[in-house]
């Protein structure tokens, strides 16, 4: 199917709300992870490892809700941006006499349930990143301080850096490999790993810090591990990445999820307003690093605000980044949706 040379008015207003949301969300995001590391009480930590609970000790990474509203809000603000939009882009006649409602239950709803999916996944995935790691360092039988530095991070000024807070399943999974390898003097050579395009060695795990590479190396050529010390700084150095790496990614996902589900509002209200004789969605997919077959295939299908656009495998989505699609059909995704009124005649 042809594509367009170039870009819509409608595709350069929805980059220029993905960039100023996108900032917004990945600053918020980082925002709640800092305070919640922060209101993490290390003495009860230690007293709670100490005592063996260690559920008790998973359950002090529960982040309170307060915490996570500056993600709620950025969140929230992308939702009506998009619901703004649709006025914006209305013809001359209909936008001077319509106006979003961002206060309508429906739009309500929408940032409300992605707020909250959002802030429960964080909140499961610190408590069981915590669970994980407690359970592997007391088998190895590390140090009850170093643990708990290792799950709160560092303090840095009036903030602490690192920790587990905000970091994914797959993240955490990465840095108990570099900590196994690296202390491991038979395991620690498999840190490099070849890069099939160029031929040279580099590190296995693209997150982690290339500072440490040169020590890595000299170990590896003297037939040893790293020490301690070392391990922990390339630990925390891997975790710092990860979690500006994780911020990043949350932020441009939200950002697209939040300004499509406000653009489909938008425009869902203006079919409703009854000035205007149809509203149609039209699936366009833009380019990506790792285009999705259904998705190009789905390229110029054209729905009725209202309707869903229907893949081949059963699945339905009203607008590109409907979280009714699942990440299946959203992470990564930069597909729009590109909306037509059509205003009655005469």
């Amino acid at each position: 199917m042809a594509r367009p040379t170039r870009r819509t008015a409608q595709q350069r207003r929805i980059e220029r709300l993905l960039q100023r949301h996108t900032k917004a969300i990945r600053e918020a995001f980082r925002e709640a992870m800092d305070k919640g590391r922060l209101n993490i009480d290390q003495a009860a930590l230690i007293r709670f490892l100490e005592q063996g609970e260690i559920e008790r000790a998973a359950q002090l990474f529960r982040l309170d809700r307060g915490v996570l509203f500056p993600l709620e809000n950025a969140i929230r603000e992308a939702v009506i941006a998009g619901g703004l939009s649709a006025v914006t882009e209305a013809p001359k006649g209909l936008s001077a006499v319509f106006g979003f409602n961002g206060s309508h239950p429906r739009a309500v709803a929408l940032a409300e349930r992605q707020a909250g999916a959002l802030i429960t996944n964080i909140t499961d995935e610190a408590i069981s990143n915590a669970r994980r790691l407690i359970v592997a360092a007391l088998e190895e039988n590390r140090s009850l301080n170093a643990l708990a530095r290792d799950l709160v991070g560092r303090t840095v000024g009036n903030r602490r850096v690192g920790g587990v807070i905000g970091l994914t399943k797959p993240q955490i999974d990465d840095m108990m490999s570099i900590r196994q390898l690296l202390r491991d003097p038979n395991q620690i050579r498999k840190f490099f790993i070849r890069d099939q395009v160029t031929g040279r060695w580099k590190p296995r795990y693209k997150l982690s810090d290339r500072r440490f590479d040169s020590s890595i190396r000299t170990a590896i050529k003297e037939g040893r591990a790293l020490t301690s010390a070392q391990v922990d700084a390339a630990i925390e150095a891997y975790k710092v990445k990860a979690a500006g790496y994780r911020g990043r990614t949350v932020a441009r996902n939200e950002a697209f999820t939040a300004q499509a589900a406000g653009r489909d509002e938008g425009y869902r209200q203006v079919k409703e307003s009854g000035k205007v004789e149809s509203v149609t969605c039209r699936w366009q997919h833009n380019l990506s690093q790792q285009p999705r077959e259904d998705h190009v295939a789905m390229d110029g299908t054209v729905i009725e605000v209202g309707e869903d656009f229907v893949f081949p495998d059963g699945t339905r989505m009203s607008h590109p980044h409907d979280p009714r699609g699942g990440a299946k059909h959203s992470i990564g995704c930069r597909c729009i949706g590109v909306y037509r009124i059509k205003l009655p005649k005469g």
